[in-house]
């Protein structure tokens, strides 16, 4: 609440700026000032849309997902900074609105979300176990318009009737399990194997973190490289062709196994020993289920049980929630209805546009984080969907309000998100 006084003031002093009054408690002003002046990317010379409400605009085009670029255009028109800038209240085109996408990038928008999502770490726990931050990586697709230019960037899936009726990207992302908040992501086209994004996204993982894992993420490269390279520790379910002999039995459910690297994937990476020994689970997810097998780096019992690692490897499911949220709820996706999961036209501008939509996924986890506390509730028990619509509203009156009464509209906002 300081925060946002504090920015009545700022908005008073600097009228020029635009800003999404319901959001730039969470998203700094000064993050987005940093981003483009880090990218060069900083409007010129005077326009109708400048690079700042460029920017923002690529969050509120995830936040608004119904909303075509000439309705979203005409929500803004309302606010305060349009009536000073837009001459009768006339928004610019939708094609104003694409030449500023392009003449933005994608580089200011993953600036913004690197930026955002360590500053947001650094405010909320999270879960630990063993001292280590609890996260999980994981992969999904997202399908985009059907043109050329995504067509020759991502390609598209096979088809048992022929060719996939959309081009498809792939990408894996690193997420915070205790908040459910991405803190990094890679993606790149449709064949891309998910290892491949996953190596290139080591370097956004904390030293502190324990990465859980699906058995598509047990290779041995990427395994040695997040827990030695990276210095970060794993739990990951075993497939079934890893063979593991015993090397101390420590429980019926737990032991020392030491595991063989294959010589063919030491030929191409002679840094990596002929053994390793890591610590081998046995659980079962549900009774009666088929008990599977989890490999982890933590070799000591007394510091994570093995009854932990089982569960820290059930939390897992927190990444199908978080990717239920962006996909069905945010985005509004469905195969039937929304085809497409992104709506851009050029893979520079896909590539915006995702980065968009964890920033704004991530907007609305911190907007709950915010408000928990005075309600006494854990902010994973409160509904993402209900914090979405109300989000949705404080954009819109925010925007037009005049900024002495900013203060007592995101009070309502912070309340009405605990109201479960």
């Amino acid at each position: 609440m300081d925060s946002i006084a504090g920015i009545v003031a700022d908005l008073d002093s600097l009228p020029e700026e635009f800003s999404v009054e319901a959001l730039c408690d969470v998203i700094k002003v000064e993050w987005i000032e940093e981003a483009l002046r880090q990218t060069g990317r900083g409007s010129q010379r005077e326009r109708r849309m400048p690079a700042p409400l460029a920017l923002w605009l690529v969050v509120l085009l995830a936040l608004f997902r119904r909303h075509s670029y000439t309705n979203l255009l005409h929500l803004l028109a309302e606010s305060l900074w349009a009536r000073r800038h837009w001459p009768e209240r006339a928004p610019p085109s939708s094609s104003a609105l694409t030449q500023a996408r392009d003449r933005l990038g994608p580089e200011p928008v993953r600036r913004l979300f690197d930026r955002s999502s360590k500053a947001f770490l650094d405010e909320v726990p999270g879960l630990r176990l063993g001292g280590l931050r609890l996260m999980a990586m994981d992969g999904s697709t997202g399908r985009t318009p059907d043109c050329e230019a995504n067509e020759a960037h991502f390609g598209r899936p096979g088809s048992s009737r022929g060719r996939s009726a959309y081009p498809m990207l792939r990408m894996v992302t690193l997420l915070d399990l205790g908040t459910r908040l991405t803190v990094d992501t890679r993606f790149g086209p449709y064949r891309t194997g998910e290892v491949t994004l996953a190596r290139s996204l080591l370097e956004g993982v904390p030293m502190d973190a324990l990465v859980v894992m699906d058995r598509n993420f047990a290779a041995y490269e990427l395994l040695w490289d997040l827990h030695q390279g990276r210095g970060a520790h794993f739990v990951v379910r075993v497939k079934r062709n890893m063979k593991s002999r015993t090397v101390r039995r420590i429980s019926r459910s737990e032991r020392i196994v030491r595991i063989r690297i294959p010589r063919a994937v030491r030929r191409h990476r002679p840094d990596l020993p002929c053994t390793w020994d890591l610590r081998e689970v046995t659980c079962r997810p549900r009774p009666g289920h088929e008990a599977i097998r989890l490999f982890t780096s933590m070799l000591d019992p007394t510091q994570v049980s093995a009854e932990e690692i089982a569960g820290a490897y059930g939390q897992r499911w927190g990444q199908e929630t978080a990717f239920d949220e962006t996909k069905t709820h945010l985005l509004g996706h469905s195969t039937v209805n929304q085809p497409v999961l992104f709506r851009s036209k050029t893979p520079r501008r896909v590539e915006q546009e995702l980065y968009g939509v964890f920033l704004a996924h991530n907007v609305v986890r911190m907007l709950l984080f915010r408000a928990a506390p005075a309600a006494e509730l854990s902010p994973l028990r409160l509904s993402f969907v209900v914090a979405l619509e109300r989000v949705r509203e404080a954009v819109r009156d925010m925007a037009a309000l005049p900024t002495a009464r900013l203060p007592e509209r995101y009070a309502r906002l912070l309340a009405a998100l605990t109201r479960v």
